[in-house]
């Protein structure tokens, strides 16, 4: 594989392992491509404090994607880039649609996780995986009228999840972008947001060609990136829309994949 100037990747499934932790190995990785001269780029669907946990304890200092692109910040200097969110009205309407369906849905505002009910098990769920605490507005959720970088539904249920996606789809199509992951979530973004048009305008920002990037990644929201990269790279535990994408598969995340490829890649280049 070709050395690349910038290496980007997702968290969840990719740089964590199965319980969301960063591993030793891993952080090694990353720390040691930076030292030698590589940016390494963060791109992933989480909420920006709860992503920063992990990339302080990297020690990444540069332009990051969150929210599945939806926001690009600099972690060194906390400056916005970019910023797109679905805007109040498009928020608010998705929103109606979910309640009026029955399924549960939370939002993420001005960097805060909102709920109607933090005692519900789908938050809870997601407080412990992202580690931050969600504000709960009750039934005044439904009519709070806030903008939203992404809104993101969630059902346990395989056969609810599937409906789910597909009335979304129906309901909305190109009015949104559109994503799923950890098999229990939808994620709705701005029609021109996903991880691809978040890491060219990085690359850009950067002076970095294209053909200089290595994405790694495992979710339906990578395939895009992992596609658009010079190379790209699908977990073992990716879906397979993200291995059709992808020019090399890499162990799962259970196996610190991600980091093994990065290892491969400085030793071939010493």
């Amino acid at each position: 594989m070709k050395r690349p100037k910038l290496i980007a990747l997702d968290m969840d499934g990719t740089m964590l392992d199965g319980e969301s932790r960063l591993t030793l190995r891993t952080k090694a990785a990353l720390r040691a491509a930076q030292k030698a001269g590589i940016k390494v780029v963060v791109a992933t669907g989480r909420m920006y404090p709860s992503a920063m946990i992990h990339i302080e304890d990297i020690g990444i200092k540069g332009a990051c994607i969150f929210y599945n692109g939806a926001l690009i910040r600099d972690t060194g200097t906390g400056e916005t880039i970019y910023e797109r969110n679905l805007g109040p009205e498009l928020a608010a309407e998705i929103m109606s649609f979910f309640h009026k369906n029955g399924w549960y849905i939370q939002m993420y505002s001005n960097d805060t996780l909102v709920v109607e009910d933090d005692a519900d098990e789908r938050c809870r769920f997601y407080e412990k995986i992202c580690g931050q605490k969600a504000v709960a507005l009750g039934d005044k959720f439904w009519t709070c009228g806030l903008d939203t970088a992404k809104l993101l539904g969630v059902s346990f249920d395989k056969e609810i999840f599937a409906a789910m996606c597909e009335a979304v789809r129906r309901e909305f199509g190109g009015r949104i972008y559109q994503a799923t992951s950890w098999n229990a979530f939808i994620e709705m973004v701005h029609p021109s947001v996903n991880k691809a048009a978040a890491l060219r305008r990085v690359c850009e920002l950067y002076g970095i060609a294209r053909e200089d990037v290595m994405a790694i990644g495992d979710g339906g929201n990578d395939a895009e990136m992992v596609r658009w990269a010079g190379t790209g790279v699908a977990m073992g535990n990716a879906r397979d829309s993200v291995k059709e994408a992808a020019d090399v598969v890499a162990p799962p995340n259970t196996e610190d994949g991600a980091a093994r490829i990065i290892e491969d890649l400085l030793v071939a280049a010493e």
